[in-house]
């Protein structure tokens, strides 16, 4: 029998288990945040010296969270010379939205076809969740909860699947896009957000709902699609993007 879990379950045992347990998790949590919203800039190279001063961490957390980070493509080694932040790209930014759109697109009609009443309930509730958050243009506690629920919305619709693979695949792609989308929102000024966003995941979810996994899917890549077009746009605007 497939493990369900409601909605006031889930998000009780998600905050339980959210708190870091390690030195190396928090190292690996305030860097990867700083990365996430710019603060240590793309390109940037990150100097142990430096890491252990500003994160008050030792040598050996640090260097497990550096490493973590590169296997999630956050950060990349350079040799023997340590690490730098992952440069952005355009071609980084198409390459990552049209493997999202191959994997989730398959995860999302198999999670159409096989969920049940319980994961309609998390999908309407990571929904309404993220729809009382106000998108962030800064780095702070709010920004954090709102790209948390951000990521549990769009996790969720696809948790029925039934692949960890594809759901592992997607967890990593989808932190690659919101790092896209975020240096959109910090560096780029006085951007204003044409769309409505929250009605965009709203057609997602009826359509999830009406148990159309096409048009679900098809919403979902509308969704994407817009997000990358305005990143591509204004990285084109800007000294820093290339399409390299």
């Amino acid at each position: 029998m497939k493990r369900t879990i409601e909605p006031n379950l889930e998000n009780r045992s998600a905050r339980e288990s959210d708190a870091p347990r390690t030195l190396t998790e928090v190292a690996y949590r305030r860097i990867r945040a700083d990365i996430v919203w710019g603060v240590l800039p793309p390109g940037s190279s990150l100097r142990s010296d430096d890491l252990r001063a500003r994160y008050n961490v030792g040598i050996s957390p640090l260097r497990e969270a550096l490493s973590r980070l590169a296997t999630e493509r956050m950060v990349t080694s350079i040799g023997q010379r340590g690490f730098r932040v992952a440069t952005i790209s355009i071609a980084d930014v198409i390459d990552v939205t049209e493997t999202r759109l191959i994997l989730e697109r398959a995860a999302l009609t198999r999670s159409v076809e096989k969920g049940d009443v319980h994961w309609e309930a998390n999908v309407v509730a990571a929904f309404h969740a993220l729809s009382r958050q106000p998108i962030p243009k800064s780095q702070g506690f709010e920004a954090e909860q709102w790209a948390s629920q951000h990521r549990a919305f769009h996790m969720t619709l696809l948790s029925a699947c039934g692949s960890q693979w594809q759901m592992s695949l997607a967890g990593l792609l989808f932190d690659q896009a919101e790092r896209f989308r975020i240096v959109r929102l910090t560096k780029v000024p006085n951007q204003k957000l044409a769309r409505d966003t929250t009605i965009e995941h709203k057609t997602i979810v009826d359509a999830v709902l009406d148990r159309n996994a096409k048009k679900a899917a098809d919403a979902l890549e509308q969704h994407y699609r817009a997000t990358t077009d305005e990143v591509i746009a204004d990285m084109r605007r800007t000294a820093g993007g290339s399409d390299d």
